[in-house]
């Protein structure tokens, strides 16, 4: 990652988050789910990987609730750009993210992903499965940040993933 930087996602940014999101997925759908999150209040942390003349890579974390107790938080969308894929900037992004959810005290993050690369930061389906969600199945996974994280329990999703589901 080298002559990379992370920064928090500003205002003025999110054109080209959405336009990386589009590109990334192939649909504009993770482009509404970002501006409804945010229009709602639920965003915890959007966070840029950029090279001063670009952003490269972008990562998402949002509230969830666990048995209507806001203690968790989904991570997602996260993209890089094509070009730029392999370079450790996804694993930059989740990292500091990471390190804000546990900062904020979120005892748990939930993703639905690639089941080849979520591991690799310590999430599981085997946790997540224990929780009552909208997805289910090994794409879905979840890790504990805290000891006091409930062990079961409902997922209550923000208002953009809802109007997706």
């Amino acid at each position: 990652m080298r002559d990379l930087w992370i920064r928090p996602a500003r205002e003025e940014d999110a054109a080209a988050i959405a336009a990386l999101n589009d590109e990334a997925f192939g649909t504009p759908d993770e482009a509404r789910i970002l501006a409804q999150l945010a229009k709602d209040g639920d965003s915890l942390a959007s966070l840029v990987a950029h090279d001063d003349r670009e952003i490269l890579g972008h990562i998402q974390f949002f509230r969830i609730l666990v048995d209507g107790r806001d203690i968790a938080a989904g991570l997602g969308p996260m993209s890089v750009s094509p070009e730029r894929r392999g370079r450790e900037i996804g694993r930059g992004l989740i990292k500091l993210g990471m390190t804000m959810m546990e900062g904020q005290g979120r005892q748990l993050v939930f993703v639905l992903g690639h089941m080849d690369y979520y591991p690799k930061f310590g999430f599981s389906a085997d946790v997540a499965a224990r929780y009552e969600a909208p997805w289910s199945g090994p794409a879905f996974m979840g890790i504990e940040l805290s000891e006091e994280a409930p062990r079961n329990g409902p997922l209550t999703y923000p208002k953009a993933f809802r109007e997706a589901a």
